[in-house]
């Protein structure tokens, strides 16, 4: 149909803008790579030559460069540790704020942007200019002064705003199936480890039709709208009244009546764009008289039938109001990493720990927001846990619930529980006076008919400001969930062009256009994932069969067409034989990049393998054998390194070391995969194919190995993988389950003990490896090598404690029940938590870190100073003092350069200037660290200007520590330099 007030112009803008947004970085991907430099010599090498050049690799490998001293493996090298991780609490929440203020901006809401706005000053970082701050300010300004103007207050169509600010919905009659299925049943049950009685009550289905047009809040009451019912009627509520609230107790890990808790005052923050929490029903139906009251009309909590018609959105059958895919932190707020509770889902991040202010995540189909997560939500009806039985042969019209009960329906999930109760079925009962930290509410009323009429608008307006964004975010959502054909029926329906005939003067015949070529651009991932708090994209892979291994004919085939005459053996691949996961895992999208491994190092003061040897190794192709590099590790493999290439040079203790030390950042049990998780996982859903693209040649374009940029004697003359050492992660296509970098850059080490024979009596279900070895295996080829370590059968191995230029790795979490943990149950207030098996993993690699980390700093003695291939810091030059400068008297000298002021690197003279000002207006004393003659110190400086004159340079490290703390002259000195004191 089309669309009244939007010109031409305007909808080939908004769709030019969804191709940009949503089609580039598939076009930039088939692009051709930059050649790399310093390509070799493209003539053959002679037979033999290549034999004795491929035997010296790998036999250098697998004789491996055990250490003429006898190591622990068992025990972690561990130095100084240069701190913890950077403290980005603030600065998250500043972007949080900022991205809620657009959206309400864009929504016309100038009330709770306003209130974004304030929180976002409030967390302003320090590394942001001073420009960005008065911009922001006078953002906050005009929002304000606009908010105040009532002339200016404009609604989305279909919406009504009411004299106390709630913005109200309306929504048409329907029919929809309320409740679950006996199939639906059974199916949750087998995703999560749920009773059959928590859940039975949902069941069976039945259809509801709901018959008169009504309004529903588009956000849960706040705490703002609340405070105003209290002022007006002086209004106490259950909660005061009695004395004490339900309050999650952490130390308890349940809940527990606290003292004092109420609406005004419930542990969390108090703001006012937050659901109202800590108010009973009967609370809730007072709100509901008095703004009945106030209005001049009936408001009401919804029935529980229109509140399920309300939160299903228009879809038919979903498990969740988005279709039945499991949430990630854009869809609602639920039990998430950040909460307290410990059965908390830690593959889910929804930014907030607690309740979030309302509208935070995506609306559903009627443009209601948080109709999942959050606060439980009181409905009107009393509870009955058997009401559904009585409906299951008739349809029901506008249902009320029983005339009476002892408890009432709450629905939507909150905050303090995961996804299995943020369902659109789950139906509970509470108290009529339960006040508890995760209860609130919103209201309905029945629609005039003047109201009715702006709903059947409603659709006619849907491509204006955020709403356009959402409808094509929810386009390519579906395709990206395996929904293509859903996609293409949604936009028929959506612009009028099922069977209508083209009118290509019709706006939305470009739009519709438009959106099904975005539906035939867009990747079909089907994948779930999450992004750790090292920013590692974790893909969940889910249970499954495949073949593994190689066949006698796989192996003849890549010995012919890949290896062609090279000394190499493929036998341990075989026998090719069947394996099963039975549980699904994640795994790292990407191999574990230099930044990731260097906020290991720099919170743990970890020492590696390389590093301890003085050196990894390295091969020389000139003398075709491995090589001790003296001074090589992870910082200084060869070539300058960048924070995305791949860490190499790692040994399989370096890596072991990592993921235990993730698992306790993260609370979640890290390890490295198994070589049967690896080679599944590489696979990506192509149970036979011989790489993880499928079967086609490599031809520099789908993975990094040893092409014509390269020196090696057995290089690929004819591929050109565009780069000459280890690329960027993610530089190539990802297989199926969208995983980058399976074949090719860094050789991986996984798991498992290397057994040569092993796949002889290997176990059908979840194999492990071996028991005991003297080798760990690899897996998925290197930069170095040629096609034939590409393929997902291929099997490396080598020493534990080798390092190596190409040896990387990447993490995994291994679940160890195959169903997600529900954790909530009809006693879920007092209900003891036990911990599952996941959760005593994580508990167990918390406790040995906490234990490593009293552990005395082992001191390394360097003999020489290595060359750093890092880029140079920027920092400032000490040129002169003032008479009275507070930095003199600090310890800084002439000549000293300062690197780093309160927490900020990377300084430039008008940035220090602005950063002093700060700590002078606050009154804080900044930490100061600077460079003297290639030492690092740090003092604590006074607040404000410290009285010296500075200019910009560049200074390279690596900086020493110093050995000693010199101590500070107690006779000034004019003569000679100051030295250093107060040193911290």
């Amino acid at each position: 149909m089309p669309i009244p007030g939007l010109s031409k112009m305007l909808v080939r803008t908004l769709v030019l803008f969804a191709l940009l947004v949503f089609c580039t970085p598939m076009i930039v991907a088939g692009e051709p790579k930059p050649k790399a430099d310093g390509s070799q010599d493209d003539t053959p090498v002679s037979p033999s030559k290549l034999y004795e050049a491929v035997s010296a690799y790998l036999d250098g490998y697998h004789k491996g460069t055990a250490s003429s001293r006898k190591r622990n493996s068992g025990v972690q090298k561990r130095g100084t540790p240069t701190g913890p991780a950077e403290d980005t609490s603030h600065r998250d929440k500043f972007e949080t704020e900022q991205r809620l203020a657009e959206l309400r901006l864009q929504r016309h809401e100038w009330d709770f942007a306003a209130l974004s706005l304030e929180r976002a000053l409030k967390n302003f970082v320090v590394s942001a200019t001073a420009d960005e701050k008065d911009q922001l300010q006078k953002l906050l300004q005009d929002t304000k002064r606009t908010s105040v103007n009532s002339a200016e207050q404009t609604t989305a169509p279909g919406e009504i705003i009411n004299s106390l600010g709630m913005r109200m919905v309306a929504i048409r009659p329907g029919t929809f199936m309320m409740g679950s299925t006996p199939a639906e049943i059974r199916r949750i049950q087998n995703d999560w480890a749920v009773e059959e009685s928590v859940i039975q009550s949902e069941s069976p289905a039945h259809k509801v039709r709901i018959t008169r047009p009504f309004l529903m809040g588009k956000y849960e009451v706040t705490v703002g709208q609340f405070k105003k019912f209290v002022s007006e009627t002086g209004y106490r509520t259950v909660a005061e009244k009695q004395g004490w609230g339900w309050v999650y107790d952490d130390s308890k890990k349940h809940w527990t009546k606290k003292p004092g808790a109420s609406w005004r005052t419930t542990g969390s923050q108090e703001w006012d764009d937050l659901p109202v929490t800590l108010v009973s029903h009967a609370d809730a139906e007072a709100f509901c008289e008095w703004l009945s009251k106030r209005e001049g009309r009936p408001y009401t909590l919804p029935t529980e039938a229109q509140w399920e018609y309300a939160a299903r959105g228009g879809k038919q059958g979903d498990r969740f109001p988005w279709g039945n895919d499991y949430p990630d932190g854009r869809k609602l707020n639920v039990a998430d990493r950040n909460a307290r509770v410990p059965w908390a889902d830690r593959t889910v991040d929804d930014g907030y720990g607690e309740i979030a202010p309302v509208g935070s995540y995506e609306p559903n189909g009627f443009w209601l927001y948080d109709m999942m997560g959050n606060v439980w939500e009181a409905c009107s009806d009393y509870y009955d846990p058997k009401l559904y039985e009585s409906r299951s042969s008739q349809s029901v019209f506008d249902p009320t619930g029983p005339a009476t009960g002892k408890t009432k329906v709450v629905r939507g999930g909150n905050w303090a529980f995961d996804a299995g109760i943020a369902r659109n079925a789950f139906r509970f009962g509470a108290d009529r006076e339960l006040c508890t930290d995760m209860s609130g509410f919103r209201v309905s009323a029945l629609a005039s008919a003047a109201e009715l009429s702006q709903a059947k608008k409603t659709d006619e307006n849907l491509l204006s400001n955020e709403n356009f964004k959402l409808l094509l975010e929810k386009v390519k959502d579906m395709v990206a969930g395996g929904k293509r054909l859903e996609a293409r029926r949604f936009v028929e329906d959506m612009t009028g062009y099922k069977n209508a005939k083209s009118n290509p003067d019709d706006p939305m015949f470009f739009v519709k256009n438009a959106l099904t070529s975005l539906i035939d651009l867009a990747s079909d991932k089907g994948t779930q994932s999450f992004k750790n708090s090292l920013n590692m994209n974790m893909v969940r892979i889910p249970a499954g069969s495949f073949v593994m291994g190689s066949s006698e004919t796989d192996i003849a085939w890549a010995m012919t067409t890949l290896a062609q005459g090279q000394p190499i053996s493929l036998e341990n691949e075989f026998p090719f034989h069947k394996v099963r996961m039975s549980r699904p895992f994640y795994i790292s999208a990407t191999e574990v990049t230099v930044a990731q491994f260097k906020a290991f190092v720099d919170e743990t003061g970890y020492v590696t393998d390389a590093e301890d040897e003085k050196g990894g190794q390295i091969f020389n192709s000139r003398t075709r054998r491995f090589e001790k590099k003296e001074g090589s590790s992870w910082k200084d493999p060869g070539w300058t390194i960048t924070r995305d290439q791949p860490v190499v040079m790692i040994s399989y203790n370096d890596a072991q070391a990592f993921v235990e030390w993730l698992a306790a950042k993260e609370k979640l049990p890290y390890k490295l995969p198994t070589e049967a998780q690896w080679e599944y996982a590489a696979r990506g859903g192509l149970p036979m194919s011989v790489f993880p693209w499928g079967d086609q040649l490599p031809d520099g374009q789908r993975a990094n190995y040893a092409d014509k940029s390269t020196d090696y004697e057995w290089r690929d003359r004819t591929a050109d993988d565009g780069h000459k050492f280890v690329s960027p992660v993610g530089s190539y296509e990802p297989n199926g389950y969208g995983l980058y970098d399976m074949a090719g850059n860094a050789l991986e080490w996984v798991r498992d003990y290397y057994g040569e024979d092993y796949y002889r009596f290997s176990p059908e279900i979840d194999p492990e490896g071996p028991g005991h070895g003297e080798f760990r295996t690899m897996k998925g080829g290197e930069w170095t090598f040629g096609a034939v370590n590409l393929r997902c059968a291929f099997r490396g191995w080598a020493r534990p404690e080798s390092s190596f230029q190409n040896s990387g790795f990447r993490v995994a979490i291994e679940l160890a029940n195959p169903v997600r943990p529900f954790h909530f149950s009809s006693d879920f207030l007092t209900k003891e938590w036990v911990p599952g098996q996941d959760q005593r993993a994580a508990a167990t690699a918390v406790a040995k870190e906490k234990e490593r980390s009293k552990q005395p700093a082992r001191i390394t003695v360097t003999e020489k100073p290595k060359p750093s291939p890092e880029p140079g810091v920027k920092g400032l030059l000490v040129l002169n003092f003032s008479p009275k400068s507070d930095a003199r008297k600090s310890g800084l000298s002439k000549g000293d350069v300062i690197i780093e002021y309160d927490g900020a690197r990377d300084l430039t003279v008008d940035r220090f200037l602005a950063m002093t000002a700060i700590t002078k207006r606050e009154r804080t004393r900044p930490l100061l660290v600077f460079v003297r003659d290639g030492y690092e110190y740090s003092i604590r400086a006074n607040p404000g200007f410290l009285g010296i004159s500075v200019m910009d340079t560049v200074i390279r490290g690596p900086f020493k520590q110093p050995e000693s703390r010199p101590e500070p002259s107690t006779e000034p000195d004019r003569d000679k330099k100051s030295k250093p004191a107060d040193w911290t």
